[in-house]
Order: structure tokens, then C-alpha cells, then sequence
């Protein structure tokens, strides 16, 4: 027997058919294929070289077994491996997710995770380095119909503003109990703010993150540094790389200059979100992970992009 007479004769159970109806099937493919995917920041550096890729389609017709897995797994490396995603037309890709499965399939899903490693300036010196961002983009397609949606994990640092308050209110009083009755200099009084003894209390702050989902106007690839700048400079904390002491005395000016709680953070980035335009609604969820408490704190926000 040739190779070629045996290798027509292996089965394909997924071709089977039957005549009892079976129920649609939402979701069906494959999880955590990596994928060597390059993605570049609009300067053309760049920020992410892989990719993790979830893919499934739906299973709609009732007599089938199961869907053709490998074709949706050989789209993927043909469309994405080695490739810049900028370059990619999402679009197409999904329409040949669907109809690879030969009309079994009306919707496809594609979730591309990956870490972009971003370049950030320190605060005041000249130094650098590089911060990781986690991020995902989902493209649904659903009878034609194209759906795409970016999550995005920044990290930065919250400041307490009942701490810092309570931090102010024990500075007073033992710079009342220092002073009281002595002639005020400004040298003396210096000198003693300068000095452990003023260490009296310190706000408490804690590594904190914003969740931010956009969902955008179209599968064209996101500009994902100014999405990143968008919600660091709102926030006005983001968590530093390399570091001086110049950088790190702006890093604790920063965090007293914008004291937040939760609530506080959330309504920011709702003011930012609401007019980005490069999406028509968003959703941001901020967590504070608390220094003070064992638990920690967290709200939520979305909504509509304004037109202009």
C-alpha cells in the first residue's frame, strides 16, 4: 500500500454526521497558542515580540460532530506568525476563521494577550527604563459583523487622603509641642522638619492598578503608548523604572499632590475615557491594594464615548 493510499484512509471523526439534533455549540477551538507577533508603538519601536492567542468559533449546524480544530490553529500561524500586527487585516482573518469550517461556523473569537514593555523617562533626571504593561485585544465576528475590544493593566500609586490628613494633624501637634512658648526662627524651625523628630507619622500609600477596557470603533490595531500616557497622566502616579534620589523626592511631591481614594481615581480616568477617540464606550475598574487594611479596595465605572 503507498503512503498515499494509507494517509486517505485515515478517519475524520468530525466529519460524522448524525440524525439527532444536537445543541449550538457558542464557543469551541483552542486556548493559549503562542505566537511570535511583533507590535510596534507609533515611533516604530518595538513594544511586544509575542503573543498568547485564544481562538474559537461557534459549532451552529445540530448534526455535527465537532469543528475542524487544526485549520483554525494553521490561520493563525499563516496570518500572525512572524508578522507586525499593525500590518494584519483582522478583518479578513476572522471572515477565514468562519469559513474554514465549511459551514459549520457563523461567529469566530480572537483573543491576542501579550506584554507590551514600554520605555518611561524617570521624573526629573535624564535616567530610563522599561515598565510592562499587561494587554489583550479580542476581535469578535458575527455573521459579518465585527466587534473589537482592548483590556489594558496599568499600574500606579494611590496615596491615602484620610491617612494624610491624619499624618498632618500629628505633625501639628508635635510641632506645637516643640515650639510653644519659644521664639519662632525659621533656621530652628528648618533644621527640626529636616530632623527624625518631625518623622511623626507617614500617609500611607499602595502599588495600585486601573483595569480599562475600550471597546473601539474598528479592528484597526490601537495606539496602546497613548492610551498608557492617557491614564498615567491622569492619574499623575505611575509606578517608576530606574530612579535617582531627584526622581524618587518627586515620585512622595507627586503622591501628596494627588491623594486618592478609590472613588477619586475612578472618576478621573471616567473624565479622560470619556472623550477617546479611538473607542465608543469604556469601562475602568481600579484596585487599591491596601498597606493599612488586609483587604483591598475597589470601584467601577463606564460608559458611553461623548461625540465631538
Amino acid at each position: 500500500m503507498s503512503n498515499h493510499a494509507f494517509s486517505s484512509s485515515l478517519p475524520d471523526i468530525t466529519r460524522e454526521s448524525s440524525i439527532n439534533t444536537r445543541p449550538r455549540i457558542n464557543e469551541v477551538g483552542m486556548k493559549g497558542i503562542a505566537l511570535p507577533l511583533t507590535i510596534h508603538d507609533s515611533k516604530g519601536i518595538v513594544i511586544a515580540s509575542t503573543a498568547k492567542a485564544n481562538v474559537t468559533v461557534s459549532l451552529d449546524d445540530p448534526h455535527a460532530k465537532g469543528i475542524h480544530m487544526s485549520r483554525l490553529y494553521n490561520l493563525l500561524q499563516e496570518h500572525l506568525s512572524n508578522k507586525v500586527l499593525g500590518d494584519i487585516r483582522l478583518n479578513e482573518l476572522m471572515d477565514a476563521l468562519v469559513l474554514s469550517q465549511a459551514g459549520l461556523s457563523t461567529s469566530a473569537t480572537l483573543s491576542l494577550r501579550f506584554d507590551l514593555t514600554v520605555s518611561r523617562p524617570a521624573l526629573v533626571s535624564k535616567t530610563a527604563g522599561y515598565q510592562h504593561y499587561d494587554a489583550a485585544l479580542t476581535l469578535k465576528s458575527d455573521k459579518g459583523k465585527y466587534k473589537t475590544q482592548l483590556r489594558i493593566n496599568i499600574p500606579y500609586s494611590s496615596t491615602c487622603p484620610c491617612s494624610a490628613s491624619l499624618s498632618r494633624q500629628a505633625l501639628a501637634e508635635a510641632f506645637q509641642a516643640q515650639f510653644e512658648n519659644k521664639p519662632l526662627d525659621t533656621n530652628v524651625i528648618s533644621e527640626w522638619l529636616e530632623s527624625k523628630q518631625a518623622s511623626i507619622a507617614t500617609a500611607h500609600a499602595q502599588r495600585s492598578f486601573a483595569h480599562i477596557t475600550l471597546n473601539l470603533i474598528d479592528s484597526a490595531v490601537p495606539d496602546f503608548v497613548d492610551i498608557i500616557d492617557l491614564a498615567e497622566n491622569t492619574l499623575a502616579t505611575p509606578l517608576q523604572t530606574a530612579v535617582k534620589r531627584e526622581d524618587e523626592q518627586e515620585f512622595a511631591k507627586r503622591n501628596a499632590q494627588n491623594l486618592m481614594f478609590v472613588e477619586d481615581a475612578v472618576r478621573r480616568l471616567h473624565d479622560a475615557f470619556s472623550t477617546y477617540y479611538q473607542a465608543t464606550h469604556f469601562h475602568v475598574k481600579v484596585e487599591h491594594q491596601e498597606s493599612l487594611h488586609a483587604h483591598d479596595a475597589v470601584a467601577e465605572i463606564s460608559g458611553s464615548i461623548n461625540s465631538r
